[in-house]
Order: C-alpha cells, then sequence, then structure tokens
C-alpha cells in the first residue's frame, strides 16, 4: 500500500487524535504532508493548541514502518477521495476523515442494514436479533453492527453461521479490540465480512468514542433496526444519527414491563420509528420479494436455473417444461425432485410446478 502525501496528512491527524474541526482545518490549510512538516514552524498562531502535538510527533511518525503494519496485518486506508470510500458518509455532518479496514472493502458498496440494541440482552432480545439477522441476511443485505457484546454479537454472528456478510464498526484503533471477549470474533469478521474504524491502530477506545463510531453505523446502512435497547442504550445514538440524515429507524417492540425495551418502546411511541414485528414489515417498505431474493442466494445448476426462469413467470405443466426445454424424462425429473426438496420451487395439482 502507498499513500499519497494527502492520505498521509490524514494518517498523521488521525494518529495526533486531535478535533474533528481542527483536523478540518489543518487538512484544508496545509492539504499535504510534507507541507505541514516543512511550514508548520511558522504557523504556530494558526495552529494554536495542535502545535505541541505536531511538534513532538512529526519527525518521530514513520512512515515507512506504518505502510509495513498495514501490508502486514492486511489494513486497507481509505480517505474522503478514495474511490472505495462510501459516498453516504457525506451525509454526515463529520464524516470520518479516515478509514481504517480490514476485510472485503467491496462490502462498503453493498445492500448494507443496521441492526443494533443493549448490551445486555434478555431471551427475548437474543430470539429478535437473531431472527431478523438471518431473515435480513437471507435476503442480500449486509449487516452492520458495532461489535459490542449482547445484541451486536448476536447480529455478528447470525450473519456468519448463516454465510451472509457483516460489517463491524470499532470504536477504537485495531490494536485495542474491545471488548476482549470479541476478538476472535473480529478476526472471523475480517476474514468473512470486514472491519471498520476511523481510529489510527494504537487508539485506544474511550466513552466518547462509541457515540462517535454509531454515526458511522447509520451513515453506512439503508435502515436501522433496533431489536432491544433500555432507555439509556447507546443504540439510540445510532437512532438519532439515523434520523438526522434521513436513514430509515425500525423497532421491535418489547414487554412494556421490562426496562429492557424502555427505549424500543419509546422509539415506537414518539414516532422516531416504526414499528415492525416480523421481516415482511422491513421488506415492504423497500419492495422486495422475500422468496425471490433467497433464491438469488441458491446456487442452481444450468438445466435447473432453465427451469426456475421459466416457472418465475408462472405456473407451467410438466410437459409444457418438457417441451420446451428439450430436456429427457429421466434429466428432468431429477432436477424438478432436487429443485423442491431444497424448497425452490414446490409441485402442484395437475402435474404443474411453481416457483
Amino acid at each position: 500500500m502507498t499513500l499519497t502525501n494527502e492520505q498521509k496528512l490524514c494518517v498523521f491527524l488521525s494518529y495526533l487524535e486531535l478535533s474533528y474541526k481542527r483536523n478540518q482545518e489543518i487538512l484544508n490549510y496545509f492539504e499535504t504532508f510534507e507541507n505541514l512538516k516543512q511550514n508548520y514552524s511558522n504557523e504556530k498562531q494558526f495552529l494554536d493548541s495542535a502545535y505541541q502535538k505536531i511538534e513532538e510527533n512529526i519527525d518521530k511518525f514513520n512512515f515507512d514502518n506504518f505502510q509495513k503494519y498495514c501490508d502486514n496485518k492486511k489494513v486497507i486506508v481509505l480517505t474522503q477521495d478514495s474511490d472505495d470510500y462510501p459516498q453516504s458518509l457525506f451525509c454526515l455532518s463529520q464524516p470520518p476523515l479516515v478509514l481504517y479496514t480490514k476485510g472485503d472493502i467491496s462490502l462498503l458498496k453493498s445492500k448494507c442494514f443496521a441492526i443494533v440494541g443493549s448490551r445486555s440482552v434478555s431471551f427475548y432480545g437474543k430470539d429478535v436479533t437473531t431472527k431478523f439477522a438471518k431473515g435480513l441476511s437471507d435476503c442480500g443485505f449486509t449487516i452492520v453492527s458495532g461489535l459490542a457484546t449482547g445484541v451486536d454479537k448476536i447480529a455478528h454472528e447470525t450473519t456468519l453461521e448463516s454465510n451472509g456478510k457483516t460489517i463491524a464498526v470499532l470504536g477504537g484503533g485495531f490494536e485495542h479490540m474491545y471488548p476482549a471477549a470479541n476478538i476472535q470474533l473480529s478476526e472471523k469478521i475480517s476474514q468473512n465480512g470486514l472491519l471498520v474504524t476511523e481510529y489510527f491502530p494504537t487508539t485506544i477506545p474511550t466513552a466518547y468514542s462509541f457515540p462517535a463510531r454509531n454515526r458511522i453505523i447509520a451513515g453506512l446502512s439503508k435502515g436501522v433496526l433496533i431489536t432491544e435497547a433500555g432507555a439509556k442504550s447507546g443504540a439510540l445514538h445510532t437512532r438519532d444519527f439515523a434520523i438526522e440524515i434521513g436513514v430509515d429507524v425500525f423497532a421491535v417492540p418489547g414487554n412494556i414491563t421490562s426496562s429492557k425495551s424502555e427505549g424500543t418502546n419509546a422509539t415506537i411511541k414518539s414516532c422516531q420509528g416504526a414499528c415492525v414485528t416480523c421481516l415482511e414489515d422491513i421488506l415492504n417498505c423497500y419492495g422486495i420479494d422475500k422468496k425471490v431474493e433467497k433464491i438469488k442466494k441458491v446456487q442452481l445448476s444450468f438445466d435447473e436455473q432453465i427451469i426456475f426462469d421459466m416457472l418465475a413467470d408462472g405456473d407451467k405443466t410438466f410437459e409444457y417444461i418438457q417441451e420446451k426445454t428439450k430436456m429427457s424424462t429421466q434429466n428432468l425429473n431429477t432436477c424438478l425432485t432436487t429443485m423442491q426438496i431444497r424448497g425452490i420451487i414446490k409441485k402442484l395439482p395437475g402435474n404443474s410446478y411453481s416457483a
């Protein structure tokens, strides 16, 4: 990986951990790392409180070592001018200066849907999170969450178990994975999905970095589903960011006597999110046919694909299918039987079939 001079400045600023506003001011003023290095000493008044941090680190920061680290750890760095930087993040009032990624970056341009909720989850919360994560994943959505315990972990794990794709947005750098209990899960996601963070690899998570992380979850997603959340759950920050940028919000209602559902119930009651009780409630909002989307994920043989395409236009008899496909009776029977067993088609009265 080779960084441009502009990208080097973005990386260096993220390493310094300055405020978002300060980063933007420095980036707009100096534009490149070389320009900053050569001229920062003459701009002490402009740099103000950032001057000391820059002076202490600008000669020590080694880009060769950083690039070796990225190559060894398979980290891909995206800045706002990168082709793979998600355009949806520009809807945020503070789009990340840098995204450090590990895994399949093509997922940043896929159809994403966020599932978020409480870290302390009930049996009910676990059940509904599992059902919605599997259902949305089966329908082709990339599931986005924050790698926390509780709802986040369930959403990621369920998606992976369903052979779906998931993105985990982190609240710290790759070298300080939090919580430690999810390190193994993060490795699975980096191999079969994508890890994303705006924080330099050595940045330690803080109480403030997780709410900031939630804006990225909302920004990447077509919709945000809160499956279970208490009155003070961090998932409600994700909800607020989603509302701010016009992303759809959905919430699963819970027991009115349960504190674990106070946040979701309040979201529904205040009309800040649509009430959903089944997968179809979400799919109908986007005009998605659940059966068709599930079939798209199934690997069909050449003959099976011909049959399925034919039945997609309506019910057909065995004789009609055979006449049009010119298949032998034995081959056609085998294909139809296999497709029935796999739930792709069903047999109707009169020796007819439907998708």
